[in-house]
């Protein structure tokens, strides 16, 4: 018994000594390991929390680097005030945003070199890189030297500059002021652009390394993680998550300013967003009025069209001084994107201040500008709305004053509008359209009718184009009243779906039974053309319908050949022209299509634009411009069709000015589906006159 006893003791004793031993050897890995992810977790924590201060230190850099470019070319146009003022208080006025525009730059140059005395100030205890002093003090940059040859001219040209607006302007002056603007401005400019791209750099490298370094020890963390114990670790890796996400945010918002536009320097739609309900409320607690004014400028795409993206940009700008100039300091100007822009008139005093400020502004921006040579000549629409009794909110105000900018551009351009309560009526009318128009995408309710295209020569026809039509209780809706509400809503691409699957089905139809209708044409969005799946959808459908590319053509405007350029619509465009479908261009000599792309290679047809049509019999003009639209298509091989022929006599005429085709109420009206078969089915028969007797 005794032996027995011994014999179950001994082997427990070892059991017990191995767990004994396995427990320790875990406490001691388990504490190794802990003591190990708690240094990394730790050295990752403060890595982190000084990459992220020194990237709002090169955050604070930028936005005064971008500043100083703002500044000096601020200076340049406030020295041409001076220079070329013809009023006494032009002059003076000038001269003092001269000094104050100085004064904050050579402020601003010191805070880049010395830092702030500011503890609270990101720039605190700030030292420049060796790249960054060798730009200040060693060539070619030495932007210490420029600023002292800025500050130098400027003084020397204040000094020199008459107070008098009658004095004649001395050699000297004229000197200062040509040597600042042609070169010492631009010249700071550029190395100041030189100095921020360089912090830009150095902030992007070194968050680049620090992002390796910390990737490297967040993988050795898990690791350990995994191999030890996930769960006693977990508070630790979400704290290394959590330091991750802020470092990427600090990153993030070094790239984009938070309060400010990039390009005019006003505020932004963000900053805008949290101002307005601060703005009401204190205006609501005060008894205040307080003036909402949206601006728009008038054809600003056509100077991007036409002069390029840098006149564009020169036009913003000048747009934004001249806002500035022309409110009050307490007042806010932003730039909520593209041509768009809101100013804030706070404590307005009265409806009559609000639309006198407003007619000083729309004035001021319709003076002209100088750019590369060519004088422009910008305008802008504005509509107001007022905040008044403490009754409103922000949203409110928004909407009323977009609503009178609509008005405002409806009745010409130009102008201002006061926001009234019958445009709430019209927004609420819209609104119900565009919801009507989704109710309608939804359930596909629109119908598709077909108008022949036939040649002048002997009435064969060449073609129909699908039509969309539209149907409300009983009423038709006319394609011009829902389809620029359709375009605003985006839903073009939706309704483009629905019209092209009915047209091609049915054009598909019409080829299987034997019916000639010469090509299908539909007409194409620039909303459509922009989705990246637009072609291969519509070849797709070809394919499942059975009909041949070479029987369909796609009809644009010439608004459309302008915006390929940007939106990458040509490309979408050739690979369809490559697949065989044939390429229109619709209301032709309406627009503004660069002649570079009427070629051959680009468009297989032109189409008149019906105005040019309409009595062409009564307006030589009109027959002049035909004429010379057929010559040109002639010429560049390319053919034509003549729209809006309604009369005998019009018919006439385009065919002796050799007109090849037409499309109008001359030949047949648009007609649906089965009326359109049953008409092909008559004139597919043999060549027929063209004549009134066609219409259907």
């Amino acid at each position: 018994m005794e032996t027995s006893q011994r014999g179950w003791a001994e082997p427990g004793s070892e059991h017990r000594k191995l767990a004994h031993g396995l427990m320790r050897n875990t406490k001691a890995s388990y504490v190794a390991a802990l003591i190990l992810i708690g240094s990394l977790a730790t050295a990752s924590f403060f890595l982190l929390s000084s990459v992220i201060s020194a990237n709002i230190q090169k955050t604070a850099l930028i936005e005064l680097g971008s500043r100083q470019q703002l500044l000096s070319q601020r200076i340049l146009l406030t020295a041409t005030e001076a220079y070329t003022a013809d009023a006494q208080w032009l002059r003076t006025q000038a001269r003092q945003n001269l000094t104050a525009a100085l004064t904050t730059f050579l402020a601003n140059e010191k805070l880049l070199r010395e830092g702030s005395p500011d503890a609270r100030s990101p720039l605190h205890q700030m030292a420049l890189s060796e790249d960054a002093q060798k730009l200040f003090d060693e060539a070619p940059g030495q932007i210490d030297a420029s600023t002292r040859i800025l500050a130098h001219t400027v003084n020397s040209f204040l000094d020199m500059l008459p107070d008098s607006v009658s004095a004649p302007m001395p050699d000297d002056a004229a000197a200062h002021f040509s040597a600042l603007r042609l070169y010492v401005a631009e010249k700071v400019r550029r190395e100041y652009e030189t100095l921020t791209r360089l912090f830009s750099s150095e902030a992007a490298e070194k968050g680049a390394a620090v992002e390796k370094i910390h990737l490297t020890v967040f993988v050795l963390t898990l690791l350990l993680l995994l191999a030890e114990a996930i769960l006693i670790f977990r508070p630790l890796v979400r704290r290394v998550v959590s330091c991750t996400s802020e470092l990427l945010k600090a990153r993030d918002q070094m790239n984009f300013a938070a309060n400010h536009d990039a390009l005019t320097g006003l505020y932004n739609r963000a900053f805008l967003n949290d101002y307005m309900e601060t703005a009401l409320a204190t205006a609501k607690r005060k008894g205040e009025m307080m003036a909402v004014i949206h601006l728009d400028l008038d054809h600003f795409k056509t100077i991007n069209d036409t002069l390029g993206h840098a006149a564009g940009d020169a036009v913003l700008i000048e747009t934004a001084m001249r806002l500035v100039t022309n409110v009050r300091d307490s007042d806010v100007c932003v730039r909520l994107g593209g041509d768009e822009f809101t100013i804030i008139l706070n404590d307005v005093g009265s409806e009559a201040d609000a639309i006198e400020v407003t007619e000083r502004i729309v004035n001021g921006l319709k003076q002209p500008l100088e750019f590369a040579g060519t004088s422009l000549k910008p305008s802008a629409s504005a509509g107001i709305a007022l905040f008044r009794d403490g009754n409103g909110t922000v949203a409110d105000l928004i909407v009323n004053a977009d609503l009178a900018l609509y008005l405002a551009k409806a009745e010409g351009r130009g102008g201002y509008q006061l926001f009234a309560t019958t445009l709430r009526d019209k927004f609420e009318e819209k609104a119900n359209l565009e919801r009507e128009l989704r109710n309608a995408v939804a359930s596909e309710a629109f119908a598709v009718h077909y108008q022949p295209q036939v040649s002048l020569q002997g009435g064969k026809v060449i073609g129909v184009e699908a039509l969309v039509r539209w149907e409300i209780s009983g009423r038709n809706v006319a394609p011009g009243e829902f389809l620029p509400v359709a375009e605003k809503a985006g839903l073009m691409p939706a309704i483009g779906r629905i019209v092209f699957a009915k047209a091609i089905r049915t054009g598909a139809e019409w080829h299987r039974a034997g019916i000639d209708f010469g090509r299908l044409s539909l007409n194409v969005s620039a909303q459509e053309l922009r989705e990246a799946d637009f072609a291969g959808r519509l070849l797709d459908l070809l394919k499942a319908e059975g009909l041949p590319t070479r029987l369909v053509a796609l009809e644009i405007v010439e608004s459309v050949m302008l915006d390929d350029e940007n939106s990458g619509i040509g490309l979408t465009l050739k690979r369809l022209r490559k697949a065989g479908i044939r390429l229109e261009l619709d209301d032709f000599g309406t627009g503004y299509a660069s002649l570079a792309h009427i070629s051959a290679n680009e468009v297989d047809r032109l189409k008149i634009d019906r105005r040019f049509v309409r009595d062409i019999d009564k307006n030589p003009a009109n027959s002049k411009i035909v004429k010379a639209i057929i010559e040109l298509a002639r010429g560049l091989g390319i053919s034509i069709v003549a729209e809006g022929a309604e009369t005998d006599v019009e018919l006439s005429w385009l065919h002796e000015l050799g007109c090849p085709a037409v499309q109008g109420y001359g030949i047949a009206f648009p007609m649906p589906g089965s009326q359109a078969e049953a008409w092909l089915a008559t004139h597919s028969a043999g060549p027929q006159r063209t004549d009134t007797s066609h219409v259907a």
